[in-house]
């Protein structure tokens, strides 16, 4: 999309999550948007080690969402819809983004190949990667 500003106001869209994707660095981006929203802004490198494989390109995006609305707190939502403790929820994780989740959740887990900074607030970090069943081994591991 050329021109998201020009879309937003002749679709009347409201936004709950918007992604910016690029090969170019996306760090000035990053802070001009919080100098001028007052927005969350996550900016997520896939690079190296943490390439795409699945497209085996190298890119950065920008995961923006309002204030108030993110993962960990679509958990505490739910959690409190379902009346549940926080030490009863478990939330798995790999990406930056997660991170916020994976700290509401009373017990958490990551996989071997996520982000570092994704490993320090986790509870658990599986042996598995992503594409050697990581996730299951998470799930099995607390069921």
């Amino acid at each position: 999309m050329e021109n998201i500003k020009e879309y937003i106001n002749i679709h009347q869209t409201s936004i709950f999550k918007l992604v910016i994707s690029s090969t170019e660095a996306l760090s000035n981006l990053k802070e001009e948007i919080l100098s001028k929203f007052d927005v969350n802004v996550t900016l997520i490198q896939k690079k190296g080690f943490y390439k795409d494989k699945i497209i085996d390109k190298e890119y950065e995006y920008l995961d923006i969402t309002p204030l108030h609305i993110g993962k960990g707190y679509a958990l505490e939502y739910l959690s409190r819809f379902l009346n549940l403790e926080r030490s009863d929820v478990m939330a798995i994780g790999d990406n930056i983004n997660d991170i916020d989740m994976i700290q509401m959740s009373g017990t958490s887990a990551t996989l071997s190949d996520s982000y570092e900074e994704v490993k320090k607030v986790a509870s658990y970090v599986t042996t598995n990667t992503s594409e050697n069943a990581g996730f299951a081994e998470a799930v099995y591991k607390f069921i």
